[in-house]
């Protein structure tokens, strides 16, 4: 199993026992929520990682090293001065649980750091430091690693199953805040609207990749606007969730620009965090509505549409949620469209968007579009490319969802003599 199927898995089993505490992790998890609303340095977030995680977990204290290379670390956090040492002390010899969990991905665990053979030179300076046992968690974000998450105990001890995903959780929701953190700082930094500073920011509301969900074939494009001298609003993702349910979200900022594309962030990782938590699409929306509006910012509000997809004997069942968002697609077996009009208002407007969980099953040949409105208001003159041509493309082609991504895509781009005025995404999920 992937690692983040494993941690989204994992956590409806660590709320049901063991020793996590439920209210905790909720509590810890949205006390993490809010360093997207505010201007939270990497440091802060580190200290308050290391300083909550203790509540949560049943261990003696806790550190974290980001790194950038197997050599190189340019952040470190620790509970007291003992770990903080032990911490730097693997970086200087090139060995030990936290590289290793850097390295694989996955978490390394010395129950028993006297006894340990693993680490020759690591953990006989460890339990020297007055330490019994170490465990380690990466930083992970899709397929990429920013660090480890340590925890330390004083006395030889065995963590329960529901601790270590748990500790897990945290330290996920931890990387996804961290590189929306280095996402502000570089806009900060760099302070300038050029292509590379566009791709750069960009990335962070895409997935690297699209993952391989049984049941479906998800394809997607994006295409920037205006020469792609303005990172966009445009963002979609696509995440593994408990009960072998799949969560895929697409959204449009209104605006362009660094404020919009940190907006976008707030918004993927935002609703990566809540749908681990909400089986309903339209809860984990009013939720993203909520944090939005906390944010207090004038005019700064998006369109998104959230569904979860479940493979089931008749097809993939599809429940969504709509929050003035274009009105996704769907084209049978008989290649007839329908359009699926879903209630609800643009996110970070009003208290009340009005939202609402529609259902529906694709049968096996039956593809749902997703896009933004960059495709529909692809402007000839004063002539738009339009519903009607997107439909009537959809209702004559019998193409699998990656040639549908990108004859749509080339279609608006050829209706505007190759440049789009906005950013435009496109997502197709084929049922197979």
């Amino acid at each position: 199993m992937p690692p983040r199927t494993l941690v989204a898995h994992g956590l409806s089993r660590a709320l049901r026992g063991g020793v996590v505490d439920e209210q905790r992790l909720t509590t810890v998890l949205v006390e993490f929520a809010r360093t997207l609303t505010g201007d939270f340095p990497i440091q802060k977030i580190l200290d308050h990682l290391v300083d909550r995680v203790v509540e949560v977990i049943p261990v003696s204290g806790a550190g974290v090293l980001l790194m950038d290379s197997d050599t190189e670390h340019h952040f470190v956090a620790a509970s007291d001065d003992v770990i903080l040492g032990v911490e730097t002390l693997q970086m200087e010899l090139q060995e030990g649980p936290c590289l290793q969990a850097y390295r694989t991905g996955q978490h390394a665990a010395i129950r028993d750091l006297a006894q340990d053979t693993t680490f020759a030179r690591f953990s006989p300076a460890a339990a020297q430091a007055g330490l019994g046992a170490v465990y380690s968690f990466p930083l992970r974000l899709d397929d990429r690693q920013l660090g480890a998450l340590e925890l330390y105990a004083k006395e030889p001890v065995e963590l329960s199953a529901a601790d270590l995903v748990g500790a897990q959780i945290l330290a996920d929701v931890t990387a996804a805040y961290l590189f929306n953190a280095r996402a502000r700082q570089a806009t900060r930094d760099l302070l300038r609207t050029s292509a590379e500073l566009a791709a750069t920011l960009q990335e962070s509301l895409l997935p690297p990749q699209l993952p391989i969900v049984p049941g479906i074939t998800v394809a997607a494009r994006f295409q920037p606007g205006r020469g792609g001298t303005l990172v966009g609003g445009d963002f979609y993702d696509i995440f593994p969730l408990p009960g072998k349910r799949w969560g895929i979200l697409i959204g449009d900022v209104v605006g362009h620009g660094a404020r919009a594309a940190t907006l976008a962030a707030l918004a993927r990782y935002t609703v990566r965090t809540l749908a681990v938590l909400q089986t309903s699409p339209r809860r984990v929306l009013t939720g993203l509505n909520d944090t939005v509006l906390a944010r207090g910012e004038p005019e700064r509000f998006l369109s998104a549409i959230y569904l979860t997809t479940r493979k089931t004997t008749d097809g993939i069942e599809v429940k969504l949620a709509r929050g003035g968002h274009p009105a996704p697609l769907v084209r049978r077996v008989d290649g007839t469209v329908d359009m699926i009009d879903a209630p609800g208002r643009l996110l970070g407007c009003l208290p009340n968007p009005g939202l609402a969980d529609i259902r529906l099953l694709l049968a096996p040949g039956e593809l749902l579009l997703l896009y933004t409105d960059g495709v529909t208001e692809a402007r000839r003159a004063n002539e738009q490319f339009s519903d009607s041509r997107l439909r009537a493309l959809l209702t004559t082609n019998s193409a699998n969802a990656h040639q549908i991504v990108d004859q749509i895509i080339d279609a608006a781009l050829a209706h505007c003599d190759s440049e789009l005025a906005d950013d435009a995404a496109v997502m197709a999920i084929l049922a197979t």
